[in-house]
């Protein structure tokens, strides 16, 4: 089971960490299939253009209690790399109880979230884990209870320059993290 650190028992500098080494991992995925990071952007991930749900909004309805349910599941497309590295829950009684990340059949991780309702924020950070381009993802939802949830998965995505947006280059975003890191 994947660790899940609640946005309560973190601080400024833990959180600008875990989304600094998703930047980095983002790089490293783009650098995997020979591409050139100044060639990407940097932005949040959009649930309709990035994962296949119908609108922007995070929006999930569990039929089955305590059963896994397959909510996203696409192959990541051409000139996109995705990495998730935490969740958020707004609903005001959250559902989701355990998340499955997959590429494909392989599971990935599993993260446990149901500890996060005891705390005021229910938000939590793990591991980041990522997709390169052309490759399966998808993520299973289970539910407490049957009925309509909103989690949030906290994740970035790169994608070509001028596709959506033109600023944050992954390569600018890389050398302010190395400048802002003190050298060992």
């Amino acid at each position: 089971m994947g660790f899940i650190i609640p946005f309560e028992d973190t601080d400024l500098a833990f959180r600008t960490r875990m989304r600094e080494e998703a930047i980095l991992m983002l790089a490293r995925l783009v650098e995997s299939v020979g591409k050139r990071p100044e060639d990407y952007i940097v932005r949040n991930i959009f649930p309709s253009h990035d994962l296949g749900f119908a609108n922007d909004q995070w929006v999930v309805s569990f039929t089955t209690p305590n059963t896994w349910e397959t909510k996203i599941e696409i192959s990541v497309p051409e000139n996109k790399f995705i990495v998730f590295y935490g969740y958020q829950n707004n609903s005001a009684n959250p559902l989701t109880i355990a998340l499955r990340f997959r590429k494909g059949t392989d599971v990935l991780e599993y993260v446990h979230v149901d500890n996060l309702y005891s705390y005021r924020y229910p938000i939590g950070f793990f591991a980041a884990l990522g997709w390169k381009e052309n490759e399966p993802l998808a993520v299973d939802f289970m539910g407490r209870a049957a009925g309509t949830d909103n989690p949030i998965l906290i994740g970035l995505v790169a994608e070509r320059v001028n596709v959506r947006v033109s600023r944050p280059l992954l390569s600018d975003l890389i050398t302010e993290i190395q400048r802002a890191r003190p050298r060992r």
